[in-house]
């Protein structure tokens, strides 16, 4: 009922792609900054989650690193967001007096469960059928390990979040994300849609569809790049050239962008579509250029097109707030389910102790700030 799989047994192609990629490469060559034992658990031949396990790797990206998360990303998010000195000074000195602690307490012994090791992970149609079962398999080999589930919201997975508490996962929160619907009567009411598709129009840059992306690897790294690690976090995701061969070539993501006349590609998007969402954990633009290009606006807007193509829900993620806002994003608390039942008892008060900071702390700072 429960079990591993290898690639060659899972029957959904979009899945199967994923599995071989990371059978194939060690995930240090495809992501920079992970280092995990990635891999496949069946759940009664009928949904197919991607699984990380870790144990220390305290350097990992927050994907699968919950002390990156909570310690080392969350410090920048703090300076790059928080202006009131006294707040931002405490809030520093909360986070790094629990470091060690933290480390202590095993904090990265983790197993992350529906973790494509992006920002965002969409789930399948799956609503915690067989939980109890998922449990007790991946409890009896790793009992030394807690469980995460990850990117989780009451929009999508009210369900599914009631079936982790029904069966003694803690929820914390762990950012704002923005969720957009295919809705034309709310979508026409946003001016700035408007704006930015005669920003588009007036735009002497060329389309570039996903056939012809092939010759633009190393620009589609250049600019999420710029983006997501230089101007945000070295937390970031790091994908590698080979990740962005291998993506397309077994067309993992949609890739869409615009070049100039000279033929540099200018602005790009990856998106990532799973059971009727779509998620952008892609996205990069030539943050050299002046913002009245609208470079940004440009990429963002061809993942609003994909969306009313497909009439499917549009997870954003976090980031921009008040730009996402302005063209009708609805902002949603994501949580992590986290199972530690079976842990030692000091673990357990670890967990215990960080998920009441991550709610009556975390979830205000969250909610003001819209981080």
């Amino acid at each position: 009922m429960i079990k591993w799989l290898l690639s060659t047994q899972i029957p959904n192609p979009q899945i199967r792609a994923w599995a071989e990629l990371f059978e194939q490469h060690p995930s240090q060559q495809l992501i920079e900054n992970v280092r995990t034992d990635f891999r496949f658990l069946s759940i009664n031949d009928h949904w197919f989650l991607p699984v990380t396990i870790n144990d220390t790797e305290f350097d990992n990206s927050y994907v699968c690193s919950p002390y990156t998360a909570c310690v080392t990303y969350s410090i920048e998010e703090l300076d790059r967001n928080i202006r009131n000195s006294f707040l931002n000074k405490s809030l520093n000195l909360l986070l790094k007096s629990t470091s060690n602690w933290l480390i202590r307490n095993e904090i990265n012994k983790t197993i992350h469960v529906n973790n494509f090791l992006l920002s965002t992970n969409p789930y399948p149609d799956w609503h915690g059928i067989f939980l109890p079962q998922i449990v007790r398999f991946l409890t009896e080999q790793f009992p030394q390990h807690t469980i995460i589930f990850r990117s989780l919201n009451q929009v999508q997975h009210s369900l599914l979040l009631r079936e982790f508490e029904r069966y003694g996962f803690r929820t914390g929160a762990s950012r704002q994300v923005y969720y957009f619907h295919p809705n034309a009567q709310t979508w026409s009411n946003h001016n700035n849609i408007g704006n930015d598709r005669r920003l588009v129009q007036k735009s002497e840059l060329s389309y570039v569809s996903q056939a012809e992306m092939g010759d633009y690897v190393s620009q589609i790294r250049h600019l999420y790049n710029q983006l997501y690690i230089q101007k945000y976090s070295q937390h970031n995701p790091r994908f590698t050239d080979l990740f962005f061969e291998k993506a397309l070539a077994n067309q993992l993501f949609r890739f869409e962008g615009y070049r100039n006349d000279e033929g540099v590609l200018k602005s790009v998007v990856g998106l990532f579509e799973l059971n009727s969402t779509i998620t952008s954990p892609i996205v990069g633009y030539d943050t050299s250029e002046s913002p009245k290009q609208g470079l940004y606006i440009q990429a963002i807007d061809l993942i609003f097109k994909r969306m009313h193509q497909t009439g499917h829900v549009l997870n954003l993620s976090s980031g921009a707030a008040s730009f996402k806002r302005l063209r009708g994003g609805q902002g949603h608390l994501e949580y992590s389910a986290i199972y530690f039942n079976h842990l030692p008892r000091t673990r357990q008060q670890m967990w215990k102790t960080l998920l009441f900071l991550l709610n009556k702390i975390g979830i205000p700072l969250l909610e003001k700030y819209e981080l």
